[in-house]
């Protein structure tokens, strides 16, 4: 074996794990009639919150293994295009996490924030599993440009810490609507933004996580 090629084999022996492979997402398309009749299945869960602080005067103190983050409101009135709003929303205990509602002049975020301080920046309310081991995000953003992706992610929980493991960002429909059926199902409603009239149509589809 040449030499150059024993010493790459040798480098890559020596790379750190990358960690675990993102999941695999496919879509099945439903007709109008069978999304509403799945949608009655639909699951709302809701994580156990504790609130263990809280905002003083417009400001929140969360304390991180590298130092307290601190949370501070901007802006004088909510005319101000500058404001920025932060809505303690409490400590998600089986995720490790709090979660921050970051509220702008014309958009919102949410916000996960682990005990080593990092920011998971999500552009939509958390739809949560009913297993508690995903946690899927809609945003719409082709007609109303906020600066957020237009699309869809996935957040997985694994080892205990939580990461992206998959996301879309369509460039001819929006996801209107999202809700979980089953620990591995999601049904989805888009606004297409193809045809004669775009933003009026809707379409229909069963994501399941492989």
């Amino acid at each position: 074996m040449k030499p150059l090629l024993l010493l790459f084999l040798a480098l890559l022996l020596k790379l750190p794990a990358t960690g675990p492979p993102g999941v695999r997402v496919t879509f099945s398309p439903l007709t109008k009639a069978t999304y509403l009749q799945a949608k009655k299945t639909c699951v709302s869960t809701k994580p156990e919150v504790t609130f263990p602080l809280k905002e003083t005067h417009g400001r929140i103190v969360i304390p991180s293994s590298k130092g307290p983050k601190v949370f501070q409101d901007e802006g004088r009135d909510e005319d101000d295009p500058d404001q920025v709003r932060y809505q303690y929303l409490g400590y998600l205990g089986h995720f490790h996490c709090h979660l921050l509602k970051v509220s702008y002049y014309e958009s919102v975020e949410y916000w996960l924030i682990d005990a080593a301080g990092h920011q998971l920046v999500l552009g939509g309310e958390p739809h949560f599993a009913p297993d508690m081991q995903h946690i899927a995000v809609a945003h719409m953003g082709i007609e109303y440009d906020d600066g957020q992706p237009n699309g869809i992610q996935l957040l997985e929980l694994h080892n205990g810490t939580l990461r992206k493991c998959w996301s879309i960002e369509p460039k001819t429909w929006e996801p209107y609507r999202i809700c979980w059926t089953s620990a591995n199902t999601l049904l989805l409603s888009k606004t297409m933004w193809t045809g004669k009239n775009p933003g009026t149509a809707y379409t229909y589809a069963k994501l399941t996580i492989n």
